[in-house]
């Protein structure tokens, strides 16, 4: 039931109770004047406590209408918020599973060209490999460098002279705007870092066939022996 249809029924209720007052007030106009200033006078009465209680009232259900307004208003700020921060923890992640999508395929290309080269050897037969790598991938920025060189020449009151260098030189990242964005200009990228290898062959139980897959690898990669691990695959 809304506000309006109380407030409705309240106030036909004070106007159905006035209008049998006044009607029993009219009814004892034919007492004498004194009884009908006292009639008049708890009349007047009477319906000023009704309408202070209906106002009392109103106020009452209207300042719990502000109230619930206002934390509908508070719960919604509070759900914008956390839209908000969960959208730019998804624009984060999102950036996170970009760089690491970039390292994942250039991983899968060096592991195809390993596996499809050592497989060529007389005796590797079915091979898996891994590459281990130090970080990601490594942008090198195109970098602005302005310098510049002063000489100045002094003489103090006793007659010495001396002269003064001074040399100012100074870097700065080179950007591109796009847009409303920034990026800086890339001109080099160098890619991850190798730090070990490990292959896993049908033949690398042959001594021989282990020792050629090894070398393979060093040279290909130019890894340290001891930084290449050659198991025999599990029948």
């Amino acid at each position: 039931m809304g506000k309006g249809s109380i407030v409705d029924k309240i106030r036909d209720a004070i106007n159905d109770f006035c209008n049998k007052i006044g009607d029993k007030g009219k009814a004892e106009d034919k007492k004498t004047n004194t009884q009908k200033g006292k009639s008049n006078k708890a009349f007047n009465t009477t319906c000023l406590v009704l309408v202070g209680i209906l106002l009392l009232f109103i106020s009452k259900i209207f300042a719990g209408g502000f109230d619930q307004n206002s934390q509908v208003t508070f719960a919604n700020k509070q759900q914008s918020e956390k839209s908000d921060k969960e959208l730019k923890m998804d624009e984060s992640n999102t950036t996170q599973l970009s760089g690491d999508s970039s390292l994942e395929k250039y991983n899968n290309k060096l592991n195809n060209q390993l596996k499809n080269i050592l497989s060529k050897i007389e005796g590797v037969g079915s091979i898996e490999s891994m590459i281990y790598f130090e970080s990601g991938e490594e942008h090198v920025p195109a970098i602005n460098v302005s310098g510049s060189n002063s000489v100045t020449d002094e003489t103090d009151t006793s007659g010495g002279k001396r002269q003064i260098n001074q040399n100012n030189n100074g870097e700065t990242v080179v950007v591109l705007n796009e847009g409303s964005d920034t990026k800086p200009l890339i001109t080099k990228t160098n890619q991850p870092k190798i730090t070990g290898v490990c292959i896993v062959a049908e033949g690398a139980e042959d001594k021989v066939t282990e020792l050629r897959i090894t070398r393979a690898v060093v040279n290909l990669f130019g890894l340290p022996s001891e930084k290449v691990q050659v198991y025999p695959m599990k029948k």
